[in-house]
C-alpha cells in the first residue's frame, strides 16, 4: 500500500509526515509490510530541499530528512497512491481537479486521524494486514464523518517561527501515532 502525504510546497508538513511515518513503521517493525510512504506538493515549482526548520525538528527525533527533494503532485502520483492525506481542504480540491477519480482515497489528515481514533476506541479494526485495516478506515470515513467533530486543517509553518514548526510537528506526530496505534 502506498501512502501519499500532500501539502502545498512539499517542504514542511508533508515532509515531516513522510519521514516521521517511515520512522514509526521502522520502530514498529512494519517496514516489511509493503507500505510505501511518499510526499508531494500541489505547487509546481523546481525541486528544492525541505525547509531547514522541518529538517531540524525531525533531526531532534533522530530522523534524517536531508536527502528530501520536493516532488510536485501529478495525476500519476495520485493514481498510484492507495491513501492520500492532505493538510488543507484546498489541497484536496487541487488534487481532485487533477484527478477526480482520487475522491475515494483522499482525506484531510486530521479527519482521517479522527476516524482512526473513533474506530480504534470501538475495538480492533478488522483486517489481516496494516493495509487491510487502512482500507477499512478509508471505507468508514464517509459513514462516520457526520458523527465526529469537524477536523481542523494543519497550519502551514512555512516561513514561520521554530515554535510554529514545533507545534505543527507535534500535531503531525500525534496524528501519525493515532493512525498506526489503530491499524498496526
Amino acid at each position: 500500500m502506498q501512502i501519499l502525504y500532500v501539502c502545498t510546497g512539499n517542504q514542511c508538513r508533508s515532509v515531516m509526515a513522510e519521514y516521521y511515518t517511515r520512522s514509526v513503521l521502522a520502530a514498529r517493525g512494519l517496514n516489511n509490510e509493503d507500505l510505501d510512504v511518499r510526499s508531494a506538493g500541489t505547487l509546481h515549482y523546481p525541486p528544492h530541499p525541505a525547509d531547514p526548520l522541518a529538517i531540524d525538528v525531525l533531526k531532534a527525533d533522530g530522523i534524517d530528512a536531508n536527502p528530501h527533494i520536493s516532488t510536485p503532485l501529478t495525476p500519476d502520483l495520485s493514481r498510484t497512491a492507495n491513501l492520500i492525506l492532505c493538510f488543507e481542504r484546498e489541497q484536496i480540491s487541487d488534487l481532485l481537479d487533477q484527478n477526480p477519480l482520487a475522491a475515494r482515497k483522499v482525506f484531510l489528515f486530521n479527519d482521517f486521524v479522527n476516524v482512526c481514533s473513533h474506530l480504534h476506541a470501538d475495538g480492533p479494526i478488522p483486517g489481516d494486514t496494516v493495509g487491510d485495516r487502512l482500507n477499512e478506515v478509508m471505507a468508514s470515513v464517509s459513514m462516520l464523518r457526520p458523527f465526529l467533530p469537524e477536523a481542523p486543517e494543519t497550519e502551514d509553518p512555512h516561513r514561520k517561527s521554530r515554535e510554529v514548526f514545533d507545534r505543527v510537528y507535534a500535531e503531525i506526530k500525534k496524528g501519525v501515532n493515532t493512525i498506526f496505534d489503530a491499524v498496526a
